[in-house]
């Protein structure tokens, strides 16, 4: 909830700071300025819905991006404004900067928007896992989480997905959870796609919080109907030559949240139980920040997203990263755990950007420590 405070302040920055610098007589800037601010948090709560058609939405979106990405701008000229009226100078009018502004902050918000929407490309990413077993070693895992499909995806964004992932041949397919921003009846014509995902060992899923939003039950359901399984505090054993590797999955964890009430958290201590001893596990864990709980058990790797990478390279991604306990983007070390969190694939319809952040569909290939770096391909 404080992002989408956060997000709304921002969007409303900006109209407030034009309607009061506009030059019409001053006792009518105010109410403009409130009409401004209402009109836009008004356009922010339809992108938040997504009840618009696909076209009509992106380009309500775009406006909506172009005032958060002038925020600062106009958070700056308005302290150069406030300098200068304590100074006593000549306040010039404002037509211009506030020109010069919002073409600046249309061209980000055009660039981000196009960035956010484009299908993600197979990012190759090598984990060296201690005692993976010969049999492993290489063994490719396709990643994908944060599809976030929606009215805003385009008719061929999963199947471009899907495509992608199958080019690469995995052995395995793990998705991570927030793969649909409405219920599954509602984008079934796009969702069925998930069912053309093709591994030698299967294609296996845990839930996001989105899953939650938008019926529970009839995501898991869903899935299964498409041929893949969701691991909601188990795990499978994958065997390969004689050597065994652990899949493991947990739901999401917000007990605060009221669609979370009644259902399970997780439970690592049941995941794994009946896991074989000194087998590598992989997690996984749609959220990135319960990192350092999960760490302290046998946990090899954790696959994780919900950050989308921070979407915006800077101040929004150092938020985020702050918001999830110092992971946003990539791999760490947390104790004997290697943790990869992915950017996602995809983009939610709230907030339709990303700058210097791009997203992906997660190659991992398992590595032995005493290998040579692999060759990527």
């Amino acid at each position: 909830m404080i992002w989408i405070i956060l997000l709304l302040l921002a969007v409303a920055y900006a109209p407030c700071s034009i309607g009061l610098s506009l030059p019409v007589n001053k006792k009518y800037r105010p109410l403009i300025a409130l009409g401004l601010f209402f009109f836009a948090v008004a356009v922010q709560f339809v992108i938040f819905i997504g009840i618009l058609p696909r076209v009509v939405l992106l380009v309500v979106a775009w406006g909506s991006g172009v005032l958060v990405f002038s925020t600062p701008f106009f958070f700056l000229r308005d302290m150069v404004l406030l300098v200068m009226h304590f100074k006593k100078r000549r306040i010039p009018n404002q037509k211009y900067s506030i020109a010069a502004i919002l073409v600046l902050s249309g061209f980000l918000a055009a660039w981000g928007e196009y960035s956010a929407v484009r299908p993600p490309m197979v990012k190759p990413v090598a984990v060296t896992i201690p005692g993976l077993p010969d049999a492993f070693d290489g063994f490719r895992i396709v990643y994908i989480t944060d599809t976030h499909i929606s009215r805003t995806s385009s008719n061929l964004y999963l199947w471009t997905v899907v495509c992608r992932a199958n080019a690469v041949h995995p052995d395995l397919i793990l998705l991570g959870g927030d793969l649909g921003d409405l219920e599954p009846d509602e984008i079934k014509p796009y969702m069925h796609q998930l069912g053309d995902l093709h591994a030698k060992y299967g294609v296996y899923s845990s839930p996001g919080n989105h899953e939650y939003f938008r019926g529970f039950d009839e995501w898991i359901e869903f899935l299964d109907s498409v041929g893949i399984e969701t691991l909601l505090n188990r795990h499978i054993v994958i065997e390969k030559d004689g050597a065994q590797l652990v899949i493991a999955g947990v739901p999401d964890k917000n007990k605060s949240s009221k669609w979370h009430a009644g259902r399970e958290e997780p439970d690592l201590d049941k995941t794994l139980a009946g896991a074989p001893e000194g087998a590598p596990v992989v997690l996984l864990s749609h959220q990135p920040r319960f990192a350092h709980d999960y760490a302290k058990y046998p946990v090899s790797l954790q696959l994780s997203g919900h950050t989308h990478g921070g979407m915006i390279a800077g101040l929004p991604a150092l938020l985020v990263k702050i918001a999830n306990k110092g992971f946003v983007s990539g791999k760490y070390q947390v104790g004997n755990m290697t943790l990869y969190v992915s950017n996602g694939a995809g983009l939610w319809n709230g907030f339709m950007f990303r700058l210097d952040v791009p997203s992906e569909i997660t190659e991992i290939i398992l590595r032995k420590p005493d290998e040579a770096e692999p060759q990527l391909r």
